[in-house]
């Protein structure tokens, strides 16, 4: 096997994953994408999918999308003061 059919091999495995973790997030209701989400148990991939596809659906704060947002100076700044 060469490189390039080795490559093949995991491009191949990848999409398989992503249409998996696709249909994982189709068959959740809302409040059970939610609290993945604030497990932590959503990849990228899918908090993306999820906003592109419900943005209704997904918490916010300070109107940016909660999975976005918790990552900005000023959240992060709340959550150290509760700490």
């Amino acid at each position: 096997m060469n490189l390039a059919d080795t490559l093949m091999e995991q491009l191949a495995a990848q999409r398989v994953s992503r249409a998996e973790l696709s249909r994982a997030l189709r068959a959740m209701t809302q409040a059970e994408r939610e609290a993945a989400m604030w497990r932590g148990d959503l990849t990228s991939a899918q908090l993306w999918e999820w906003a592109r596809g419900w943005p209704d659906e997904v918490p916010t704060i300070n109107g940016e999308w909660a999975f976005i947002a918790a990552y900005t100076p000023e959240v992060a700044e709340i959550a150290e003061r509760k700490s």
